[in-house]
């Protein structure tokens, strides 16, 4: 029974992870030249847990309720209404999933929330929130997911285009992320950094992916990598 849950687990997190690369993408991404950028970091402790019983009361008026909706569907419907594009970009679950989630221990089964990174991609409000997987007789897990504020409420999505994005923000500690977002970091690593990827409008989210591909290619630049990857991170 345990290694079932396991399974199951499993395959919710890899359902709303941002790395998944779907073929068929449901944004058009297209960084706005100014925009608003943002970056928030959790309190110790936030945690996004299956807290509702149906889909009526999963309003998912903020990013963070949809991770809660996320985890607690128990229907294919649910899993469509949190998905933008509905049922044609919705992952397909198995009974046996409805099931383990209908059963599992909700204080024990949960996203530990860690940071976010708010945008806006085509004039539409985009969250990315990087979180780990507190799953019972699963190691604990780092994820990012991707959403988006379409018809009243946060959908989660996914696109090959957002996929650099989501694993910076999954990867960076959040120090680092808040001192390039925010410009306020007295370390001089991290103000090169921010000197780097930002214009005269602010942060260009062009240039951060630019800079965080340059420390992987041509060579793996250990120092960099060093001073920005979360350990707790894959």
């Amino acid at each position: 029974m345990k290694h079932k849950l396991i399974q199951i687990l499993i395959l919710l997190f890899f359902s709303i992870s941002c790395n998944a690369q779907e073929e068929d993408a449901n944004l058009i991404l297209s960084y706005p030249e100014e925009s608003e950028i943002s970056f928030f970091q959790y309190p110790e402790g936030t945690f996004a847990k299956a807290i509702y019983k149906s889909q009526a009361e999963a309003t998912n008026v903020y990013p963070e309720q949809l991770l809660e909706s996320i985890i607690s569907a128990t229907n294919q419907e649910w899993v469509n209404y949190n998905t933008l594009g509905g049922a044609e970009k919705a992952s397909q679950k198995k009974q046996s999933h409805f099931d383990k989630i209908m059963t599992m221990d909700k204080d024990n089964n949960y996203f530990e929330l860690d940071h976010k990174l708010t945008f806006t991609v085509g004039d539409v409000p985009t969250a990315i929130i990087k979180f780990f997987t507190h799953f019972e007789g699963m190691d604990v897990l780092s994820g990012a997911a991707v959403m988006q504020f379409v018809d009243g409420r946060w959908q989660k999505t996914s696109h090959p285009s957002l996929s650099t994005l989501s694993i910076i923000v999954m990867r960076m500690k959040s120090e680092v992320l808040e001192g390039i977002v925010l410009q306020n970091s007295d370390d001089p690593n991290i103000k090169a950094i921010a000197e780097r990827v930002s214009t005269e409008a602010g942060l260009d989210l062009s240039l951060l992916e630019e800079e965080f591909g340059s420390w992987y290619s041509p060579e793996i630049d250990e120092t960099k990598i060093e001073l920005y990857k979360d350990p707790r991170t894959w």
